[in-house]
């Protein structure tokens, strides 16, 4: 799915593979033209000088708006590097707007967050109240979204409160393309094959470390 911000004809991103086929889609959906992907792996959960000054490049030479930082605490060279022109983070696993915004007041436009109170809320139920052990002992299980109208019980969400809603992405448009989602008119594609975008570019480079 589309993540929430300005898709511009300028804006470019550094998304999880995963995230390409979203924001292909958005930019199709909006009718935008030029939006580029960078797509870099750092290869380690820090920051380090190395990775920020990868993303000083793309902050202040590529163009780059607004990183994804996905991988621990790798997001804290993606946070140093937005400081010094006023850039964007995505943040990753949890509501990281206070930890991100640290760097920079409003710096976090979103997090993709696992929905750890719904995952745990869900298990300690069936474990503690209704005894169903057998149904999910000994089980690896792909947890994802449970609701197509109450987006706090999914297992994977956005935070309602904290995430820079806007005019062009509203918190009932959230809730209408986590329903579509639900419904199956949006397919996430959780494959690792490489993607190959119809109306954004996709850079991928090598490896930082």
């Amino acid at each position: 799915s589309g993540l929430p911000g300005r898709h511009g004809s300028s804006l470019r991103r550094s998304l999880r593979q995963r995230l390409h086929p979203g924001a292909d889609l958005a930019a199709k959906e909006l009718g935008k033209e030029g939006v580029t992907l960078e797509y870099v792996y750092g290869n380690q959960f820090f920051g380090d000088a190395d990775i920020t000054s990868y993303m000083d490049t793309w902050y202040q030479t590529s163009g780059v708006e607004v990183v994804f930082a996905c991988g621990g605490g790798i997001w804290t060279s993606a946070a140093e590097a937005a400081a010094k022109v006023g850039g964007k983070v995505i943040g990753v696993d949890v509501d990281q707007s206070k930890t991100i915004d640290a760097y920079g007041a409003g710096m976090t436009v979103t997090s993709a967050m696992k929905g750890l109170k719904a995952t745990v809320n869900t298990l300690l139920t069936e474990l503690v109240k209704n005894d169903n052990w057998a149904a999910y002992g000994g089980q690896v299980m792909t947890l994802g979204l449970v609701s197509g109208t109450d987006v706090e019980a999914n297992y994977t969400q956005i935070p309602y409160d904290t995430t820079q809603w806007g005019d062009g992405f509203t918190q009932e448009d959230y809730v209408k393309l986590v329903g579509r989602m639900f419904s199956g008119d949006i397919s996430v594609d959780g494959s690792q094959d490489e993607f190959a975008p119809s109306t954004i570019t996709l850079n991928r480079y090598d490896n930082i470390k």
